[in-house]
């Protein structure tokens, strides 16, 4: 049992010294993970900006045939309208002038509006597309710095993770498996020393009784209120 401490004790060094590599990285990954989804979201969006626009156009063009269709139509009623012979006659065309005057005036205006929008839109997209690339320009920022960190770091965390590997081949699977469950629950640290008669973990204190059977390594014990692994080292004052 005593080398499966042993190991357990090692196995945490690891970690710890992992972790630290890992803080020298600080928010670097999360940051650029971040910039990266925003980046994703604005060119969503500015993409919906530009079908948007498309649809714009496509109504300007259908408009623009209705407005040259009605007043092809109005020529063609203020020519009839000279060549009348009844009163009837006459009040039944320039209802129609009338309407397609009215026609032509709703379009021009929608016309008008799919303008507005579009002029809009190309100001809004201008705006997207310079807070993009800034984005871009923070993300090679960030990703550059981040490179030269992991550079410093990756020859003793592939090190790290060699001898970590080794020392795991040696303990029981079932016993990894607790250690990787009460590690991921206890902010990284699995197991605990024994610290002036407390956990090394949470500093509550220990039966007298507890720490002897500790100290002689017979079986696996763990902090009653925390869950960490309990062991004895060296140094325990």
């Amino acid at each position: 049992m005593k080398e499966v401490v042993d190991n357990l004790i090692m196995l945490q060094d690891i970690d710890h010294r992992l972790n630290d590599l890992k803080m020298q990285k600080g928010d670097l990954p999360l940051l650029i993970e971040q910039v990266s989804q925003d980046i994703e979201e604005k060119n969503a969006e500015l993409e919906q900006m530009k079908e948007k626009k498309g649809n714009l156009r496509n109504d300007r063009k259908l408009f623009e045939k209705e407005i040259s269709a009605s007043k092809t139509q109005l020529k063609k009623y203020e020519d009839q309208l000279y060549s009348v012979k009844t009163n009837k006659e006459y009040d039944a065309i320039s209802l129609e002038i009338d309407t397609k005057k009215m026609e032509i005036e709703g379009f021009e205006n929608k016309t008008l509006k799919t303008l507005e929008e579009d002029e809009e839109l190309e100001t809004n997209s201008k705006v997207l597309s310079e807070e993009i690339e800034k984005l871009k320009s923070q993300l090679k920022e960030n990703e550059k710095e981040l490179k030269e960190i992991s550079e410093i770091t990756k020859k003793e965390e592939n090190k790290l993770l060699n001898e970590r590997n080794k020392i795991i081949a040696k303990i029981e699977p079932r016993l990894v498996r607790r250690y990787e469950r009460i590690k991921n629950a206890k902010e990284g640290i699995a197991v605990a020393p024994v610290k002036k008669g407390s956990c090394g973990g949470c500093f509550s204190a220990i039966p007298p009784q507890k720490i002897v059977e500790i100290r002689e390594t017979n079986r696996l014990l763990t902090c009653e209120n925390c869950g960490r692994i309990l062991v004895w080292t060296g140094d325990n004052d």
